[in-house]
């Protein structure tokens, strides 16, 4: 008689029989169900399964491979009756042509670079959507790279441009360093800065200097308001000078004075507003309203002053700029001014499109993208 452990290795012998033959009728199963050793098919007297060329799809077309190039790449004139054949045979066969294979061959990559200094931001958030639809449009792909308003970031961003090869590059900064322009300029690609406001070797994209600050600043002064702070963006930077400028220049053109106290500077950032908001709300007495240098840091300084138990716009009235959707449905609505994403995204995008093709080889230009005032209900005339 066999003893416990021969049964089982008896028992073992025969689940691994069942398992190997299951195994092989299921392989036998899946390669007739998937076909694997089906034979090519032709269509047209061309193989399907293999890479599909340019050369087949002018085969297919009656044209020339050149004439193909052309359609696709947008390089020359190609009559519509010819096109509609090329498009027709280039669906048909689900053609993709190699982005790198069209580099290496004609230079162009047909990739661009966007950098911004917060994505987090949405005023950024919704210029990179914008430009992403516009170049996609051109029948160009967009590398996003946040470089979080850093200098070291921005010049690996740059190391990276040229590492992929990129056509051209849209550049946001809250502050662009010298060594930054230079090695834009050492690269020797198109350029087009967004938010630059000092002295640019390169075409660029802002809003009217001092502009925004100074309009929103006004009309707190015309509600009444005489002791009014300000919550400015990070020290140093050109954005954070402009808007600061616009906020003094309203104050001084009222003929009111302005105190060092009512003063706070930080960063753009929602971080930055609530910290402001602690600042202001130790305030002896408070300021009856602040101007802040964005929404976000409008936003941030709010949810302080709520949090204490201050009313706004009841005790003190509040104004950003970027007219971020956040600000239109937080309760109080924030009175705002306009900063057009859209606008940016269309002008910038247009201008190196303008150097990338050669349409425009001027000098520099500079596009201002005006601002309005968008009352709301953070603002208030002063309690009596």
């Amino acid at each position: 008689m066999w003893g416990v452990t021969e049964k089982k290795r008896v028992y073992c012998a025969i689940l691994h029989k069942l398992f190997t033959e299951k195994r092989k009728d299921i392989d036998i199963a899946q390669k007739q169900k998937y076909n694997t050793n089906m034979k090519p098919v032709t269509c047209g007297g061309m193989t399907m399964g293999k890479s599909v060329t340019i050369r087949d799809i002018a085969k297919e077309a009656g044209v020339s491979a050149a004439t193909v190039s052309r359609f696709l790449n947008r390089t020359g004139y190609v009559d519509e009756k010819t096109g509609a054949r090329i498009a027709a045979e280039v669906k048909r066969f689900n053609y993709r042509p190699s982005r790198i294979a069209q580099s290496l061959k004609t230079k162009v990559s047909k990739n661009l670079m966007m950098v911004v200094p917060d994505i987090q931001n949405p005023f950024y958030s919704r210029m990179a959507n914008e430009m992403q639809h516009l170049v996609f449009a051109e029948g160009y792909t967009i590398t996003l790279f946040d470089s979080e308003g850093k200098f070291e970031s921005e010049m690996k961003c740059l190391a990276l441009a040229e590492s992929i090869g990129v056509d051209g590059i849209l550049f946001a900064s809250v502050a662009v360093h010298l060594s930054v322009l230079r090695e834009l300029g050492r690269m020797n690609l198109p350029v087009v800065m967004i938010n630059s406001y000092d002295a640019c070797p390169f075409d660029s994209v802002h809003g009217v200097r001092n502009e925004g600050t100074y309009l929103s600043a006004r009309h707190l002064i015309s509600l009444g308001h005489r002791r009014i702070g300000f919550a400015g963006g990070a020290v140093g930077t050109a954005i954070a000078a402009s808007r600061k400028a616009g906020y003094l220049h309203a104050m001084q053109e009222a003929g009111l004075p302005v105190e060092k106290q009512l003063i706070f500077e930080m960063d753009f950032n929602s971080d930055a507003g609530r910290k402001s908001g602690t600042y202001f709300s130790a305030l002896q007495p408070m300021p009856t309203a602040i101007c802040c240098a964005n929404d976000m840091i409008a936003l941030g300084l709010q949810q302080v002053l709520l949090e204490r138990g201050i009313s706004v716009p009841g005790d003190v009235s509040l104004t950003g700029m970027d007219n971020v959707r956040y600000g239109s449905v937080c309760s109080p609505p924030l009175t705002t001014v306009t900063n057009d994403s859209a606008a940016f995204a269309q002008e910038a995008v247009q201008a190196l499109f303008e150097r990338i093709r050669g349409t425009y080889t001027g000098p520099p230009r500079e596009v201002l993208i005006g601002r309005e005032l968008i009352v709301r209900g953070s603002t208030a005339s002063p309690r009596e």
